[in-house]
């Protein structure tokens, strides 16, 4: 029966179908004797024998619950503090536990893969039931990968808390895995990370000096180069900079070939032309917008008030007047264009506006 159920230092003495979805497995230890855990003599005095119930990995659908016969022994060394102690199986569960080593490492892999919430709803239907909160816990004491010391390390500077703690974040970027967070920015804290770090051969950072002086400091011998985004962030910043100083001189440049007379320097004449993607998307939300009007006048005509059929398709319940009482299906009205037309469309302006129509 032992090869069918194999438990590691474990005798199997009988399997037993409990329920529709339960077995019972019985079982006792085979080893002659324990050895105390505080000082480390073995002894084959059985003091007492008592039983540990831990759920195992399912068999054939069915959850899977161990009966184990677990002995005590004496502790027959007068200097020990410890009188007697239990009789361990490491390979199989730990002290305390309540599911073998196995089932908990089955459990945190799907954890690790779901998550806490998703993981349990997936844990029910494998026949090895776990709430969330210990699939997370579960999760935790999985032992860590080992990684690949990393070559190429990318240097930023992380917020703990926006605009006011900031620390370093250090990253793979061959692996793409986030390697260390750094309590703070200074060169030197960069420096002592690099320093156990000898095989680092390349340091990504920003244009911050004080990390060009800790790569110095700590990886005298890795390069130091500047990350593409930084250099795009950088490069934008310096374009909205020029863009923000020569806009009084753009608005000054005369029109172009082909446009009218009475077109305003440095301003459009006309709308962009949209892309394809943009035009299939801007008809498929017409065509959405489209077959809304339509079933709410459906559902208006045949007796149903406005603010069940709001309920019912999640509308507000202006929009579901405003389809309700429309003969055809209303287009949106196009902005005012002008000099002013930022007024009348200005979501202050119309405030203002309603505030000096009450206060007036």
């Amino acid at each position: 029966m032992n090869k069918f159920c194999p438990m590691p230092g474990c005798s199997v003495e009988r399997i037993t179908h409990d329920g529709p979805g339960l077995l019972h497995v019985a079982a006792h230890g085979t080893r002659p004797g324990g050895r105390c855990p505080d000082c480390g003599r073995a002894s084959r005095a059985v003091h007492s024998r008592y039983w540990r119930r831990p759920a195992d990995l399912p068999s054939l659908g069915r959850a899977l619950r161990v009966d184990l016969c677990v002995r005590r022994f004496y502790c027959r060394n007068a200097d020990c503090a410890r009188c007697t102690f239990a009789e361990g199986l490491p390979e199989l569960l730990g002290p305390y536990a309540r599911r073998t080593r196995r089932l908990a490492e089955a459990q945190g892999r799907v954890g690790v893969a779901l998550g806490g919430e998703g993981g349990a709803r997936l844990l029910q239907h494998l026949s090895m039931p776990a709430s969330a909160d210990t699939v997370l816990r579960l999760v935790r004491d999985l032992p860590l990968p080992e990684q690949e010391l990393p070559r190429v390390v990318g240097v930023d500077n992380w917020a703990l808390r926006k605009g006011r703690t900031y620390g370093t974040i250090v990253v793979d970027l061959e692996r793409r895995r986030v390697l260390d967070l750094l309590p703070d920015r200074t060169a030197e804290t960069l420096a002592e990370w690099l320093r156990r770090q000898p095989q680092v051969a390349v340091a990504a950072r920003d244009r911050s000096t004080e990390y060009a002086r800790g790569i110095a400091l700590g990886a005298p011998g890795a390069r130091q180069v500047a990350d593409r985004w930084h250099l795009l962030a950088n490069m934008r910043q310096v374009l909205e900079r020029w863009l923000a100083g020569a806009h009084a001189r753009l608005r000054h440049l005369p029109p172009g070939p082909g446009a009218p007379a009475d077109a305003r320097p440095g301003s459009r004449t006309g709308p962009f032309r949209r892309t394809r993607a943009e035009g299939a998307a801007r008809l498929g939300r017409r065509a959405r917008r489209v077959a809304l009007y339509e079933e709410v006048r459906r559902r208006h005509a045949a007796g149903e008030k406005l603010l069940a059929i709001g309920r019912g398709m999640n509308l507000a319940v202006g929009t579901v007047r405003k389809y309700a009482y429309a003969e055809s299906f209303p287009v949106p009205e196009a902005p005012p264009s002008g000099p002013a037309s930022w007024i009348l469309t200005s979501p202050t302006w119309r405030c203002g506006s309603r505030k000096a129509a009450r206060t007036g």
